[in-house]
C-alpha cells in the first residue's frame, strides 16, 4: 500500500482576492485542492492547477503559498499510486481554466436565478478541482460521474471523500 494526501488550502498571499471570493462563494474556510505525494526519499511534492497550469511544487514552496486547512490521508494500492504520478506528471503544464472559475458562477447563478442547469460556458483548461476529480478521484472510483468536471468546486471533492473513498481514508 502506498500513502497519498488531499489537501485542502487557502492562500497565503497578500494579494489573494481569488481564494477570498472562492471562500465567499462557496462557504469554506478553503479555495484550493491538491494532492501530495512521496516522491522516493526526497520528500513530498504537491500536485494541483495553479498560477497558470497544472504544476506541481516540492513540499516546502507548496507551504510558503498555502495554508492546509483540511487534510485526507489515503491509503491506496501501489499500482494506483503508480497510476496517480504518471497522470499528475504527464499533465504538468496543461492550461489553467481560469474562465472555468467564471463560468463556474455563471452556471450557479443561472441555476439559482431560474432553476436551470446549464453547462459551463468556458471548458479550455482545468481548475483545481476538476484536475482532482479527472485524475484522483475517477482513478481511484471507476464509475465515478456524478459530478460534471467542468462546474466541481474544492468542496465536493470533499464530499467524495468522506462519502465514496472513506475504505482509503487513514486520517
Amino acid at each position: 500500500m502506498a500513502k497519498i494526501e488531499v489537501v485542502f488550502t487557502k492562500s497565503k498571499k497578500k494579494i489573494n482576492y481569488g481564494s477570498k471570493a472562492i471562500m465567499w462563494w462557496t462557504g469554506k474556510p478553503y479555495s484550493h485542492v491538491a494532492c501530495g505525494i512521496q516522491v522516493s526519499d526526497w520528500g513530498k511534492n504537491y500536485f494541483q492547477a495553479s498560477e497558470g497550469k497544472i504544476n506541481y511544487e516540492h513540499e516546502p514552496y507548496f507551504l510558503e503559498k498555502h495554508e492546509i486547512v483540511r487534510r485526507y490521508e489515503l491509503e491506496i494500492p501501489k499500482e494506483i499510486e503508480r497510476t496517480l504520478k504518471k497522470r499528475f506528471y504527464q499533465s504538468s503544464g496543461l492550461v489553467y481554466g481560469t474562465l472555468q472559475n467564471l463560468g463556474i458562477v455563471y452556471v450557479d447563478m443561472v441555476k439559482y436565478l431560474f432553476g436551470k442547469t446549464i453547462d459551463n460556458p468556458w471548458k479550455k483548461g482545468e481548475n483545481c478541482s476538476e484536475f482532482m476529480y479527472v485524475d484522483l478521484i475517477q482513478v481511484l472510483i471507476a464509475d465515478m460521474n456524478e459530478y460534471n468536471k467542468d462546474t466541481i468546486k474544492p468542496h465536493e471533492i470533499e464530499d467524495i471523500i468522506l462519502s465514496r473513498l472513506m475504505e482509503y481514508v487513514n486520517n
